[in-house]
Order: structure tokens, then C-alpha cells, then sequence
């Protein structure tokens, strides 16, 4: 029996070995179509979640941006009332007894005022593209599980509001922090002195050395304490808690600390470079009513309305080379921070920057990145 079956497969050889050739072949030609298809349906399936994802992560950043612009706006408006330079300025107007101790305080209140947007509009962007981020992160791995209702109602309701203790509360106690070292850099500079644009960017940075210097109270080492709240966990949810605890790590992250000093330094140099528009010429002061050329006004020493200062741009060529008496710098640095926002000023340009700042967009895609899967 055993002779014949070998005497078959003997005879037909050839045929088994073709067969077998064929069968393997179909074999691996249906596995390998398999196999590729799906792939081809997992390729397709994550190219379908990675647009899903950076559609909502595009959404959050388009949102994100909506927001920074209107909280500023809040900002701003706590800034003014706790650094207000109105007050002096209308007793400069009205006749003040006492002129110089008016004119000093105005020139610490200017400089403290738009050194204090320059820091509080950098913290305050920093602080909302971590949040949104982290919670969008949240929301979308929450929706893709399904259950995002409880997340996003939490994040929606008290998350986010989170950012009004910086602004209502915090905003004093960095206006206050700053008023104090600006009255200390700028004690020994009477109004008679003869200050250079580089004079003005100088008290700038004399004034950030200084408080980075102060540990203990600068506002980049300590953001968790200016931004969020101390007490959260005596109210809050386990859930916002897990978010308040990862938004806590990232504010004490070394990337975030000094990114955020990165983009206050920029916003000094945008300040600066504001400021020196109006070192283009010696000014000729003329006693009128009309409104301030570039809408600075200069609060007179009289009943007068005001002081309208204008420059001869054709005597000057360089403006580092042009200086002023500090009287006539004040108003101007003054009207950086209007007490109503002006078109295309130095706050919109600041804001401007914070906003479509790119490593700051991508600080913000790394957190989305991270939370989301």
C-alpha cells in the first residue's frame, strides 16, 4: 500500500509541487490583501482621528484667542482704577498746591502703569492658553470615550473662572509690588533731568532686574500664587481639582516661567519702541485747546486745558540722540495706557503679539497633545 502511494506521489510530483506552488500562493496573496486592507483601515481611521483632533484643537485655539482679548480688556480696566493717573492729572489741570509732589507721583503711577500691562497681559495670556488647552485636551479624550457631559459642564462653570482671582484681586498686589520699585529707580530723577530714549529703556530693565531679584514676591517665580486660588480644595469637585493640580505643575514648570519672561521682555521692547515715536524732533509746546497730536495729552501747571507738544521730525535724524526734560517724558508714557483705548495703540499691539505668539501657540498645542489622548 505504502509502495503505491509513493509510486502515485512519484508520478505525480511535478503536479504536487505546481499545487502546492498555487495554493501557498493564493494563500499568501489573500493574507497579504488582508492584511493590507487593514492596514489601510487603520491609516485611514488615525488620519480621521488626527483631523478630528486638530479640528478641535483649532477650535480651542480660536476660542482661546476670543477669550485672552476679552479678559484683557477686564484687565485693563482693574489696572486703571488700582494705578490711576486721572485723578493727578485733572489736579495738575486745576491747579495743584502742591505741583512738584503732583508731577512725582504722576511719573511713578505712568511707568508702573505700563510696566504693569506688560506683566499682567503676559501672565494672563500664559495662564488662559495652558487652561484651555488642558481642558480641551480633557473635553476631547472625553468625548471620544463618550463621556464628556461631566468634564465640560465643570471646566464650563468653574475651571475657567479660575482667571478671575488674577484679575479682580492679584492684579493690586502686582500693581502695588510695582509701584513701590518703580518709586525706588526713579526717586533720584527730578523733572528737570535730560532723559535719552536709552535713559527710558534702561528704567525698564532696571525695574524687571529688580523685581526678578526680589524672589520672594516676582511674579514670573511665583505665578501659581498670583493666578490661581489658595483655597480650591476646600470646595471644589475631585475632578477640577485634577485639573487645578495639572495647571498648577505647568505654571511651575521652568518652560513656562520663562517663556512668559520672554514675551515680557518683548513687551517692553514693543513699549519702547511706542515711546520712542515721539523722539523724533524737539518739541514746540503751544497752549491750546486741541487735542494732543498721537493722543497724549500734558497735564498743565495751570487753569490751562492743555499742552499740545509738537515735533520738527527734518532737525533729527537719530533718535537716540534726541532727549527730553522728564516733565515732558511723563504724559507721554502716560498716554500709553489711556484711560480709553485708542486705535492701533501700544495695548492692542501688545495684545496682538501675545495672541498669535507662536511659542506660546505651541506651548499650547504640546499641553493640547498631552491631554488628549
Amino acid at each position: 500500500m505504502f509502495s503505491r502511494i509513493r509510486g502515485f506521489v512519484g508520478r505525480h510530483r511535478r503536479k504536487f509541487i505546481v499545487g502546492g506552488i498555487v495554493i501557498s500562493s493564493v494563500i499568501f496573496i489573500r493574507y497579504t490583501a488582508r492584511k493590507l486592507r487593514e492596514w489601510q483601515e487603520k491609516e485611514i481611521k488615525d488620519m480621521l482621528e488626527r483631523s478630528k483632533r486638530r479640528q478641535y484643537f483649532e477650535c480651542t485655539e480660536r476660542t482661546c484667542s476670543q477669550m485672552i482679548m476679552s479678559l484683557t480688556s477686564t484687565l485693563r480696566e482693574s489696572i486703571i482704577k488700582v494705578l490711576d493717573t486721572d485723578t493727578i492729572v485733572n489736579k495738575l489741570r486745576n491747579g495743584c498746591p502742591d505741583k512738584i509732589s503732583c508731577w512725582n507721583e504722576l511719573k511713578v503711577l505712568a511707568i508702573a502703569r505700563s510696566a504693569v500691562v506688560v506683566y499682567s497681559y503676559a501672565m494672563l495670556a500664559t495662564l488662559i492658553r495652558i487652561q484651555f488647552n488642558v481642558m480641551g485636551g480633557h473635553v476631547y479624550k472625553d468625548i471620544q470615550n463618550s463621556n464628556g457631559t461631566a468634564t465640560e459642564s465643570v471646566v464650563q462653570a468653574k475651571y475657567m473662572s479660575l482667571s478671575r482671582h488674577f484679575i479682580y484681586d492679584k492684579i493690586k498686589n502686582l500693581s502695588l509690588l510695582i509701584k513701590d520699585k518703580v518709586a525706588e529707580i526713579t526717586a533720584s530723577i527730578s523733572l528737570k533731568d535730560e532723559l535719552t530714549l536709552r535713559d527710558i529703556e534702561q528704567i525698564y530693565w532696571t525695574l524687571t532686574s529688580s523685581i526678578s531679584a526680589d524672589s520672594s514676591k516676582d511674579p514670573i517665580k511665583n505665578l501659581p500664587e498670583y493666578m490661581l486660588l489658595s483655597n480650591i480644595e476646600e470646595e471644589q469637585t475631585p475632578i477640577l481639582l485634577k485639573l487645578f493640580n495639572e495647571t498648577l505643575d505647568l505654571l511651575e514648570s521652568e518652560e513656562v516661567q520663562n517663556l512668559t519672561q520672554s514675551n515680557i521682555r518683548n513687551g517692553f521692547s514693543l513699549l519702547v519702541d511706542h515711546i520712542s515715536a515721539f523722539f523724533i524732533g524737539p518739541p514746540t509746546l503751544e497752549n491750546d485747546k486741541t487735542t494732543v497730536q498721537n493722543g497724549i495729552s500734558m497735564p498743565g501747571t495751570s487753569n490751562q486745558n492743555s499742552i499740545s507738544m509738537k515735533y520738527d521730525s527734518s532737525l533729527f535724524t537719530n533718535i537716540n540722540n534726541v532727549s527730553m526734560p522728564m516733565a515732558k517724558i511723563i504724559p507721554i508714557i502716560n498716554g500709553q495706557v489711556p484711560d480709553k483705548p485708542i486705535s492701533k495703540d501700544f495695548q492692542s499691539d501688545l495684545l496682538q503679539r501675545l495672541v498669535t505668539n507662536n511659542e506660546l501657540k505651541t506651548l499650547g498645542a504640546n499641553i493640547y497633545e498631552a491631554f488628549s489622548f
